[in-house]
């Protein structure tokens, strides 16, 4: 009951989704099957959403409670989390009703002034971290490591204005280098990882992966 049945499940929508994505002409009664399933999948995933909402919740109100070292920052988490949710539902749930306006700019404000400001600040900071780490890649410490530091150097100054008021070759340089090595790297990496995913799919729809049980 705790193994077999939810690798059952597991396995037999998995296989019709598939069997849907690939012999939707042939056996077009599948369709409807599948919808059914991406629907289930849309609400299972919803009250996933809740819960975790919940569980957000709960965590933070517990430092607040304990008054734990930031307990300050759950606070404002909260508030931002209950003021956002309420004005968001309430307003397109009545978006012509009178007060509905000052729900909106309330929303408005949560997001173009709160949580926009916040991300930009949060991907400012990587700044740092991506420029440590480049300074650790680019040691030439061998062959591969020198080539990698001489292409990043390439691609930096042909990106940078000073680059091509050195010369005009860096641009042309630095083009070459994204659009072609650059890209045959990055399909390399996809087909590879479409590669493993697929394996992983029929591993998992196979049961010898049982993630969604708790399997190892």
């Amino acid at each position: 009951m705790r193994k077999e049945i939810p690798m059952a499940v597991a396995s037999i929508c998995g296989f019709l989704v598939l069997i849907n994505f690939f012999f939707e002409k042939a056996l077009p009664f599948t369709k409807g099957w599948v919808d059914t399933l991406q629907n289930w999948g849309v609400v299972v995933s919803a009250f996933a959403m809740g819960l975790a909402a919940v569980n957000l919740v709960f965590i933070h109100a517990r430092h607040i409670a304990r008054r734990s070292p930031g307990w300050y920052n759950s606070l404002a988490l909260l508030v931002a989390m209950v003021l956002s949710t309420v004005s968001g539902i309430v307003f397109y749930a009545a978006p012509k009703a009178a007060w509905a306006a000052g729900l909106r700019s309330l929303w408005t404000y949560l997001f173009n002034g709160l949580l926009k400001p916040l991300g930009a600040a949060m991907f400012s900071t990587l700044v740092f971290f991506i420029a440590s780490a480049a300074f650790r890649s680019f040691r030439a410490r061998s062959v591969e490591a020198a080539i990698l530091l001489g292409a990043g150097l390439i691609a930096l100054l042909g990106a940078a204005p000073i680059g091509e008021l050195i010369s005009e070759a860096f641009p042309r340089a630095s083009n070459w280098i994204m659009d072609v090595p650059n890209v045959a790297g990055n399909r390399a990496i996809i087909m590879g990882a479409a590669i493993g995913a697929v394996a992983l799919g029929f591993r998992i729809l196979l049961g010898i992966d049982r993630p969604y049980i708790g399997g190892e």
